[in-house]
């Protein structure tokens, strides 16, 4: 009997174990890659879209592939009008972290949302754009 104990007592500690470690694991919920005349944008975030405010970090490369730094950054989210609903435009604030820029976009309602993402530098703009269902 106490080596039955000691089996469970192992099995369940072991099983503790592997679910400690495996949620430790830092994964990217949403990562959305987009293209605009050579210029590449990486969206990332900890979590994937949800109702609330979603922080994404946008990291955009050049066409020669070097990040991106010092550019004025806009995100901009766009829900279409709907029956008995206005359409929604909102600009969200988006802060420089030096090699990334964060963005704390909130997403007022479940449905289909239009983003667009603009980077400006030297005169040169480029426009991304996409769109999902939340």
């Amino acid at each position: 009997m106490k080596k039955l104990l000691s089996l469970a007592y192992t099995f369940m500690f072991s099983i503790i174990a592997v679910g400690l470690i495996a949620s430790c694991e830092k994964k990217e919920a949403f990562k959305k890659e987009l293209q605009d005349g050579g210029y590449k944008a990486v969206i990332t975030s900890d979590q994937p879209p949800h109702v609330g405010i979603n922080i994404w970090k946008i990291k955009i490369y050049s066409p020669d592939g070097k990040l991106l730094t010092g550019a004025k950054v806009s995100v901009n989210g766009y829900m279409p009008p709907m029956p008995g609903m206005p359409e929604m435009s909102f600009d969200y604030p988006v802060e420089d972290k030096g090699s990334y820029y964060e963005s704390k976009v909130n997403l007022s309602m479940p449905g289909t949302w239009q983003m667009t993402i603009k980077a400006e530098k030297d005169g040169k703009t480029a426009t991304f754009k996409f769109g999902f269902n939340l």
